[in-house]
């Protein structure tokens, strides 16, 4: 992804939220350069034409000042020849001039208690008279009039005076017309200027950001020990052997969780039920956790009198947490299993022995069930677990709901036992809720109604053909979508001469 990219996609999250798109670095430092010589541009032209408008307007007042010393011998040498030889002189000399070269040129002049005024241009009124003789006495030497303002030159001698103004008009236009171009030369430079640190830019800052934004997307997309090439800038290079040496050390790590988690996936699975040839039984299990090491927990133990004893458990939370406490409950079942045959009083043992040790919190669920297949029966107990699906070779399928509460909540809990006499080629499903609670498409559940439909279906096949049947329908289900909980069921099957009989309750 480029820099200018970057942009782009903070723009597009600004859209959708509240945050405003950050500025890149390189329009940063555009700004931080252009700016500043934008405002000092400004300054120093504001200040040349205050200057140089000054300049020219004393040039100017000059220039009248000299043609008003020119104008005056004329003007006393016409006296003699009478008032209209000097109306006479003033407007041919006024007529001369020409407004392109010399705007709002006028001429008046005062002589003994006369005052005549040029009327080549027809500007002559005692209003600008009334002016020139203000500004001739101002510093400045520059008077208002109406709209207009006007510069004048004067000269007096001999009883007589002589002004000349112009107007400003032109001389501001021509000061402003050398500022604009002059503006265009600098702004021509500032273009030039900033295409320069703009190339700069990309080739120094740019660019390598790109790279190193790069590498650090494929570090944050699980390609860790990916590096960075190095650069021949100091910050930029130091930035990348930053970002080599933070990869590095998370390939390490990774590789050590992942160690770790092998050994543990090891040990988890060597909790589970090895060898599960139990005469008079036939058994099929299914075990998947949804992380490397999962919360849900299954065995088959061997009883007294050819009982066997099937558990399955679900544990709070996935991981190694929750692998921790399966590992606690194996070995509390084990001791359990040496001093009681009954499942009720195995399970009060085992949340006791449970509450002792777990953190406050944690709770987990449970199902116990004795199959005595020499006796026809088996006894079942459940601490708030998932249902246990009955399956009888001659009628529908039944439901086995639970006897007691979750364990891990009330050290003086105890459960009830349900004894039911079973059959050759009865079928019972023990499973965790990550079986009917499995997503698919749009959220939707596979559930406990899908569950038994593939159950009954498949009820004609071996327990191993089966158990994969309900796996397969389990994976069809979730199509594409991401497992978000431990799948374990254990599929167990009445054979040999187990007895049937009816169902009663201890």
């Amino acid at each position: 992804m480029t820099i200018d990219a970057l942009d782009m996609n903070q723009g597009r999250a600004s859209a959708q939220g509240s945050l405003r798109p950050k500025p890149s670095i390189r329009s940063r430092l555009l700004l931080a350069v252009n700016l500043p010589l934008a405002a000092l541009v400004a300054v120093f032209l504001a200040y040349d034409y205050s200057r140089e408008l000054g300049q020219r307007l004393e040039d100017k007042r000059i220039a009248l000042e000299e043609e008003a010393k020119t104008v005056l011998p004329a003007v006393l040498q016409a006296r003699h020849h009478g008032a209209g030889s000097v109306q006479q002189y003033i407007d041919t000399v006024c007529g001369r001039m020409q407004d392109a070269d010399s705007p709002g040129h006028h001429i008046a002049v005062e002589l003994d208690g006369e005052t005549y005024q040029a009327a080549a241009h027809h500007r002559a009124s005692p209003e600008i008279v009334q002016a020139m003789r203000e500004a001739a006495r101002l510093s400045s030497h520059r008077v208002s009039l109406g709209e207009t303002e006007l510069v004048v030159g004067a000269h007096r001698r001999d009883g007589a005076t002589v002004y000349i103004s112009e107007s400003l008009e032109n001389l501001r236009d021509s000061v402003m017309g050398d500022i604009l171009r002059r503006l265009a030369g600098f702004a021509l430079l500032a273009v030039v200027a900033a295409l320069v640190v703009n190339v700069v830019l990309v080739r120094v800052v740019s660019k390598p950001l790109d790279r190193l934004v790069g590498t650090v997307q494929e570090i944050g997309a699980g390609q860790l020990g990916a590096e960075a090439a190095r650069f021949p800038t100091a910050e930029l290079d130091y930035l990348a052997g930053e970002i080599n040496a933070m990869s590095r050390s998370l390939a390490a790590a990774d590789r050590d969780r992942k160690t770790q988690m092998a050994k543990a996936r090891e040990i988890q699975r060597n909790l589970l039920p090895q060898d599960t040839d139990a005469p008079g039984i036939n058994v099929a299990h299914i075990f998947e956790p949804a992380d490397d090491v999962g919360g849900d927990y299954y065995d088959i133990l061997p009883l007294n009198d050819g009982v066997w004893l099937f558990c399955i458990a679900d544990v709070t939370g996935h991981g190694v947490p929750a692998a921790m406490t399966a590992a606690m409950l194996k070995a509390l079942l084990l001791q359990a299993a040496e001093s009681f045959t009954s499942p009720d009083k195995m399970m009060k043992y085992i949340n006791q022995r449970y509450m002792a040790v777990s953190p406050l919190g944690d709770f987990v669920t449970l199902t116990l069930v004795c199959v005595a297949p020499q006796r026809g029966n088996l006894q079942y107990a459940s601490a708030g677990h998932e249902p246990a699906w009955l399956l009888p070779h001659t009628g529908e399928i039944r439901e086995l709901s639970s006897t007691g509460m979750i364990l891990g909540i009330d050290g003086e809990a105890e459960w009830d036992v349900m004894t039911i006499d079973v059959a050759a080629g009865d079928r019972l499903l023990i499973s965790t809720d990550g079986v009917s609670e499995t997503f698919g498409r749009e959220g939707k559940l596979f559930g406990r109604a899908r569950l038994t439909d593939v159950i009954t279906a498949n009820s004609e096949l071996t327990v191993e053909e089966a158990a994969g049947k309900i796996n397969e329908a389990l994976k069809a289900f979730r199509v594409d979508a991401a497992q978000t909980d431990d799948v374990t069921f254990v599929l167990v099957e009445m054979a040999g001469d187990a007895i049937e009989g009816s169902n009663k309750r201890e």
